[in-house]
């Protein structure tokens, strides 16, 4: 299944971003890789949609069958990269690793964004508007070509093992995501996924690239941070 074939000015500001991304960032740069697509096709600001309820990552945490599968060496690190496209379910994208630290380092590194703006071109300001120990709720300014949009993410947390959070958007559609960390014998088993059912037409083996350039750059950041990190635990 494939959308348009066209690599849009947005996308690879996008890809830009994604160079200086971190994996503590892994959702959010994602959720900004694709949104410049969509401006492409859609010129009407992105308005954001409340959304209630648990997050439903049950899609994310079982095997895609049909699934495109390969592993990658991200500097001495393998990671095991897969991707779906789906025209019933939509664009799923995911990576597993190992960290070189501890369950609580890894939490800690997956679980900082604040300083995303200063991190990410296009990003002015981003909000937290709802915090606990579980749950979140925050907002990220960014400009996107010639469009400024606010776009509103729900995260749940289950300290220290996993992230889970969810993007809802009238024009740009559903994006959920899950971040699950496991105690290894070699430091931490980091297992990323995405899932993006876009609300309009998008070019999906481009965003799926993109997608797959921004989380391997991210992980090579995360994987040097995590080395230059005092132990614990």
């Amino acid at each position: 299944m494939v959308g348009h074939e066209t690599l849009d000015l947005g996308v690879l500001v996008r890809i830009q971003a994604g160079q200086l991304a971190y994996v503590y960032r892994w959702w959010l740069c994602l959720a900004l890789a694709w949104p410049g697509a969509c401006l492409a096709e859609e010129p009407a600001v992105l308005p954001a949609v409340a959304s209630q309820g648990p997050i439903d990552t049950a899609l994310l945490e079982q095997p895609w069958p049909g699934q495109w599968v390969h592993e990658y060496e991200v500097g001495r690190d393998p990671v095991l990269w897969r991707h779906k496209l789906s025209r019933e379910q939509g664009i799923l994208t995911g990576a597993r690793f190992v960290a070189p630290a501890s369950l609580d380092t890894a939490w800690a590194l997956s679980t900082g964004y604040t300083d995303l703006g200063a991190m990410t071109p296009g990003v002015s300001a981003v909000r937290v508007l709802e915090e606990s120990e579980t749950r979140q709720v925050i907002e990220v300014d960014i400009k996107v070509l010639w469009k400024r949009l606010t776009l509103r993410f729900e995260i749940e947390r289950a300290p220290p093992r996993a992230v889970r959070f969810r993007l809802t958007n009238e024009v740009v559609g559903e994006y959920r995501g899950l971040c699950r960390l496991t105690p290894h014998e070699a430091g931490t088993a980091v297992e990323l996924a995405t899932w993006l059912r876009p609300a309009v037409p998008v070019p999906e083996r481009v965003i799926v690239g993109v997608m797959r350039y921004v989380m391997l750059r991210g992980i090579r950041e995360f994987l040097r941070t995590c080395r230059g990190q005092p132990q614990s635990g």
